[in-house]
């Protein structure tokens, strides 16, 4: 049974940090702090104290970061809140990703951007979901990596292929756009969904929802997307494990 208010801890190591963020969930009215600590060395024993719903919790602290306080919270099997990681620095961004956080605010917290994290956090209790570290790449769809400006967050859906740029990776786009990011092919490889992605060489990665045909005397394949046509080399031993593939997402 869904709780007819959201209860929350806050963790934040800057006391106006603290109370400023303790105030707008407060005020938020769907939500309300049963605890809070400035102390990153007391926050396990706060959260485990209060089992609240979601923790809001700052990354960068002196002595243990959010991240140090999520690993060993995840230890204790009695507990398992959403997490919502703080920060002033979107240089994490990524990092909090990795750690299958709950969602990403940064500071000075927007209280629209609370609002709609809250309300995800309740959709989420009452749709019953037993996975509260719920992935952000599943809440919003989307692939974080960081290019030569900064980060860059990519949509798979619309991913025509991936290929291999020495230590590069770069994105063609559905709508035609390109995005060359610093991340190695395998790395997103990893990352991407198995029954829509697949990598036909050491260059290249695909989306199958775009394969128009394999020609299997040149060992390309062709893709197709908005009036534009892409070939991109398949190794040849490739070619079974692809048609396979397709005959089972087909």
């Amino acid at each position: 049974m869904v709780k007819d208010i959201l209860t929350a801890v806050v963790i934040e190591d800057e006391q106006e940090s603290l109370q400023l963020l303790k105030s707008l969930v407060t005020s938020n009215g769907n939500a309300k702090v049963i605890g809070a600590t400035s102390n990153p060395e007391e926050a396990i024993d706060v959260i485990e104290l209060h089992k609240p719903d979601i923790v809001f919790l700052d990354i960068k602290m002196p002595g243990k970061s959010g991240f140090d306080i999520l690993d060993d919270l995840r230890k204790i099997k009695s507990v398992n809140p959403y997490i919502v990681f703080t920060t002033a620095y979107d240089e994490f961004a990524i990092r909090a990703f990795e750690y299958a956080a709950f969602d990403y605010l940064l500071k000075p917290v927007d209280p629209e951007r609370l609002a709609a994290t809250i309300n995800r956090c309740e959709e989420s209790l009452i749709n019953g979901s037993e996975q509260k570290a719920e992935v952000l790449l599943d809440n919003y769809k989307k692939l974080l990596f960081r290019n030569i400006s900064g980060i860059v967050i990519i949509n798979p859906a619309e991913v025509v292929y991936i290929e291999a740029e020495g230590n590069y990776s770069s994105f063609r786009l559905s709508n035609g756009r390109t995005e060359t990011v610093t991340v190695l092919l395998g790395k997103i490889e990893r990352q991407l969904p198995a029954d829509k992605f697949f990598r036909i060489s050491r260059t290249y990665i695909i989306n199958i929802d775009f394969l128009k045909k394999i020609n299997s005397r040149k060992n390309k394949c062709i893709l197709y997307t908005n009036g534009l046509e892409f070939g991109c080399e398949i190794s040849h031993d490739k070619i079974k494990i692809l048609l396979d593939l397709l005959k089972k997402t087909r």
